[in-house]
């Protein structure tokens, strides 16, 4: 089964998307920043889904998702799939993440 992790500091965005997903995927949600990251690590996910805003982790330089995505990229030898998604950009200024995070695999905006 298609292994899913999602970090995102809001519990009921996590608990939604869990429940939406979660008929298809194997779906794991974090709220917390350090659980996510040690998971991440220690597991083969598929597809990993990071909030732009997230509880930092500032002696990795870890400060928001586009970080935590570097992080995973640098860390991991075959990372999984990263989404950066956020609130903070609309569905028609996805092209704004690009410049935002880079290193991101692929965007989502909440509102879409």
């Amino acid at each position: 089964m298609f292994k899913i992790a999602l970090l995102d500091d809001y519990q009921d965005f996590c608990l939604s998307l869990e429940y939406l997903l979660s008929d298809t995927f194997d779906v794991q949600s974090f709220t917390d920043t350090n659980i996510f990251l040690k998971k991440v690590e220690s597991e083969r996910y598929d597809l990993v889904l990071i909030d732009f805003s997230i509880i930092s982790i500032p002696e990795q330089g870890i400060h928001n998702g586009c970080n935590l995505i570097e992080y995973i990229k640098e860390r991991l030898k075959e990372p999984p799939l990263l989404i950066l998604f956020t609130g903070w950009i609309s569905r028609n200024a996805l092209e704004e993440g690009k410049k935002i995070c880079p290193m991101a695999d692929g965007f989502l905006a909440k509102d879409s």
